[in-house]
């Protein structure tokens, strides 16, 4: 009876504790974006999007492991440039156009996956 008693008192208890805290109105985000531009991981999560659609819409692409690689590196350098260019992050604001591009290559192998490449290379060499 007292475990009953003491399970009522602690479950009113955080009830009103709840009720009193003071309720802080949520900030307005700064930015329209979905994807976060600002780190190589969100360019990477837009290329890996980016490269599903278009695998969704030429499926004769995906019986071929390397084109898959080949397109994600080239989207990968795509977007990146356009990121670039337009300034929307300031991630690759300091770099050349070249570094940009071995950027976006590193970008476009992270969104296919390392081990998807290096599997794909081997493949290439391995005797059958």
């Amino acid at each position: 009876m007292k475990r009953i008693i003491l399970f009522f008192s602690l479950c009113l208890i955080t009830t009103l504790a709840s009720f009193a805290q003071t309720v802080l109105p949520a900030a307005e985000p700064e930015t329209s974006f979905l994807i976060d531009l600002g780190s190589f991981t969100g360019i990477v999560g837009l290329v890996s999007m980016i490269v599903t659609q278009i695998m969704k819409v030429v499926p004769a692409i995906s019986a071929s492991k390397l084109a898959k690689i080949l397109i994600s590196c080239g989207v990968g350098m795509v977007v990146c440039i356009i990121v670039w260019l337009l300034q929307l992050t300031p991630l690759l604001t300091g770099y050349i156009w070249w570094q940009v591009l071995i950027y976006g290559l590193a970008a476009g192998l992270s969104g296919c996956g390392f081990y998807d490449v290096i599997k794909a290379i081997g493949a290439l060499f391995k005797k059958e």
